[in-house]
């Protein structure tokens, strides 16, 4: 297990999340809850009746339920699915009987917001056996408020349309917290809505944890909020391990059209247990063991300091962000929209539960945006936007990790970064220090992105301007953009071996601007060729000074390059004229020598008899860079070592020439003083290559050995792995060597 979880996917060591004392303390309750399932179960049901009763009633308490039903489940949407069914039951009377067939008269709507979760709905259709027609989304406004909250005028319509048509109106579910910007929906009027119509309404969401932030009177009756809601107190308190509790209303008579149209009472009342919300204290598992210890250790005082530090931390950071003119802030405004309640105040003064839910903010959602001109409203965000947000989240997370963030996607806004405290699982949220430090490097991130933006109008235009150069667009790149060096008439060429080269030329140069600046990389197009990629920038950067230097560097490369293709071309003639001059010398050395000298046996006593004279046999060859000559090697032989020809007489006895010469390469020479005069390395600056006899020629750590069927090696210390490539585009297949050298055949 521990080779499992020790490293990451890229092989990093994992970093494990700290625990604190009541996180230990839950993971310890676990264990206890395991060792109590072999107690008797009587003694068993005892304990979990205990335990539920007390959450339940600390719980109902502290959230403003009172006298509240609660389910425990581990699953998020796992009491959601169970209300529902439990409505089902309400709705249709037959369905424990009929199942299906109950509702194919009356189909049962079930109402979601559209800024919702799709899998949320999806997931209770599959759960409950009902077709997705049953699913009703509702808009988000589109005109008046904010346009991430349901549409109230829109529910009535649909709710409308659905009774006149003979569908049932089962559920509506709502939002105290939008699970990407934390929005909440209109409570009080969707509440007024679900009582006219007789519907059920859940809650879901973090806002939800607004509720504890105020004393709830025990005494006298105050209407819930909704029919159910969900909490989610492991993720709130960032303790590990704590299940999900649905708190739900008990079923009682609320206005006299119910009592004359229904008989409540014996069969309402049963309907939790039917649907499954009553935790069975008979089974052999005490689900709510983990969260009576939490919240025996916490106390309500523990419980408020935690809940409280998250929405702080929420109202901090979202004013930090909001003063920068070029982000924008997607978030529900903490505060409310005029921004005069704080989490302070809302804890000393006490407000109506909608109000509490409109002035708290659970988390902070903010992108980089282009400049906005007066009276102009920016919904979506250019696409380009939507990398330099996703470099930007990726940035903080590495350089301020102390404050925690998501990178996101909405629908019809672009990529958000989300920093949601009530997610954290770790129970301590980020101080004032740690949030002025994050404000400082997203400053500074700030600074680089706008001059980015404002570069890159520049550099567009100075690429089109060019002509070596070729603008590349690269998807998936946020920084300046990317440029192919392209010599002047290679687009009207571009065969395969084209690109190659092409590729290679590209390839060197990123590989010598890295030399230089960091800030290149290479990068590839959509048509497969490499390219050159610019980083980020800074508002002191040279665009045109950068686009200089690629093309300085481009063209040295470029130099560079027609000279390993005449040096290639060279060793290449040199390797095949002295093969055919070696071939054709052994074919006359044989009928010279007799045919009897090589035959088995024979050959010994002819040798013997009359010996062979030292001159005889085949002499190497020595290919000549500098003079592009293929040269015999008896010189160097008699003297044991190279001598150079057409060097300046010193007083010295002259060597003999060779004598055997055979020039190769016609334009060996021009090209070379050709390089020499833009500044590259020339030939002359290169060593000779030796093609000898089945003895080794060494000549300044440069060895060629020819023998007969065999391979030649040519070792070539500069530049061996260009001259590899280009024998290869020239026919000659080449192997490089574990000691440097390169194997033709």
């Amino acid at each position: 297990m521990q080779g499992l979880i020790s490293t990451d996917e890229d092989g990093e060591p994992t970093v494990f999340p700290l625990v604190d004392d009541i996180g230990k303390l839950v993971i310890t309750s676990h264990s206890l809850a395991a060792y109590c399932s072999n107690l008797d179960r009587h003694i068993l049901q005892k304990l979990s009746t205990r335990f539920t009763t007390d959450i339940t009633r600390w719980i109902s308490a502290l959230f403003g339920f009172i006298e509240a039903a609660a389910f425990y489940h581990d699953d998020q949407l796992e009491g959601l699915v169970r209300v529902t069914r439990m409505m089902l039951h309400y709705k249709f009377p037959r369905f424990l009987e009929d199942g299906a067939l109950a509702y194919t008269s009356s189909l049962p709507m079930i109402y979601s917001s559209v800024a919702s979760p799709l899998g949320v709905v999806q997931h209770l259709c599959r759960q409950l056996g009902l077709p997705l027609a049953c699913v009703r989304p509702v808009p988000v406004n589109s005109h008046f408020g904010s346009q991430y909250i349901m549409d109230i005028t829109a529910l009535q319509r649909l709710i409308s349309e659905d009774i006149s048509s003979g569908r049932t109106p089962l559920i509506v579910v709502a939002d105290v917290g939008t699970p990407i910007t934390g929005h909440v929906d209109n409570i009080l009027r969707i509440q007024s809505l679900c009582k006219t119509h007789d519907i059920w309404l859940h809650l879901r969401g973090h806002s939800l944890a607004a509720l504890a932030l105020q004393s709830h009177p025990i005494t006298g009756h105050t209407p819930p909020i909704a029919d159910s809601f969900t909490l989610c107190l492991g993720n709130w308190l960032g303790i590990p391990g704590l299940p999900m509790i649905t708190l739900y209303r008990q079923w009682d008579p609320v206005s006299p059209s119910q009592l004359k149209n229904r008989q409540v009472g014996s069969r309402e009342s049963t309907l939790p247990l039917i649907a499954g919300l009553k935790n069975d204290h008979q089974g052999r598992r005490i689900i709510s063991l983990s969260l009576w210890t939490a919240l025996q250790a916490l106390g309500r005082d523990g419980l408020h300091s935690r809940i409280r530090d998250n929405f702080l931390s929420s109202e901090r950071l979202w004013a930090a962000v909001d003063v920068y003119r070029h982000v924008r802030v997607l978030s529900q405004k903490p505060g409310g929209e005029s921004g005069t309640y704080t989490v302070s105040e809302l804890i000393s003064k006490p407000v109506n539960i909608p109000l509490l839910f409109e002035t708290t903010a659970c988390c902070v959602v903010f992108q980089f945006t282009p400049d906005i001109k007066e009276g102009e409203q920016l919904t979506r965000v250019p696409p380009y936007y939507d990398k330099l947000n996703s470099w930007l989240g990726q940035i903080l997370q590495l350089d301020a990790p102390q404050v925690p963030l998501d990178i996101c996607e909405l629908e019809n806004i672009g990529v958000v970064l989300r920093f949601c405290p009530f997610e954290l699982n770790t129970g301590q949220q980020p101080n004032v220090e740690e949030i002025q430090s994050f404000v400082q490097c997203l400053e500074q991130q700030l600074i680089i992105l706008r001059a980015t933006v404002q570069h890159k109008e520049t550099f567009v235009k100075l690429v089109n301007a060019s002509s070596v150069l070729k603008l590349v667009e690269l998807p998936e790149w946020a920084g300046l953009g990317g440029v192919r060096y392209a010599p002047e008439g290679w687009e009207e060429l571009l065969t395969d071996q084209a690109k190659e080269e092409l590729n290679n030329l590209n390839m060197a140069l990123v590989d010598t601007l890295r030399s230089t600046d960091s800030a290149f990389s290479l990068g590839e197009g959509a048509d497969g060729l490499m390219c050159v990629r610019f980083g980020m920038l800074t508002p002191q950067s040279d665009v045109e000074e950068l686009l200089n230097l690629v093309v300085r560097v481009g063209q040295s490369v470029e130099e560079n390059s027609r000279v390993l293709d005449s040096m290639a071309e060279i060793v290449r003639k040199g390797i095949e004229t002295a093969t055919l001059d070696l071939q054709k010398e052994n074919e006359e050395r044989l009928w010279q020598e007799g045919i009897l000298r090589h035959v088995p046996v024979v050959g010994t006593f002819v040798n013997w008899w009359s010996p062979k004279t030292k001159e005889s046999g085949v002499r190497g060859r020595s290919l000549n860079l500098t003079q592009g000559v293929v040269e015999s090697t008896e010189n160097i032989y008699k003297y044991h070592m190279q001598l150079q020809s057409g060097l300046p007489s010193t007083g010295a006895k002259v060597p003999p020439t060779p004598q055997i010469q055979k020039p190769v390469g016609g334009n060996h020479s021009r090209s070379s003083s050709h390089a020499s005069s833009q500044g590259t390395p020339s030939l002359n600056t290169l060593s000779g290559v030796k093609i000898d006899k089945p003895e080794n020629v060494i000549n300044n750590n440069q060895v060629i050995s020819v023998k007969s069927q065999s391979p030649i090696v040519v070792e070539l210390p500069n530049s061996q792995a260009s001259i590899q490539r280009q024998l290869s585009n020239h026919g000659v297949t080449t192997k490089l060597q574990t000691d440097g050298s390169v194997l033709s055949r």
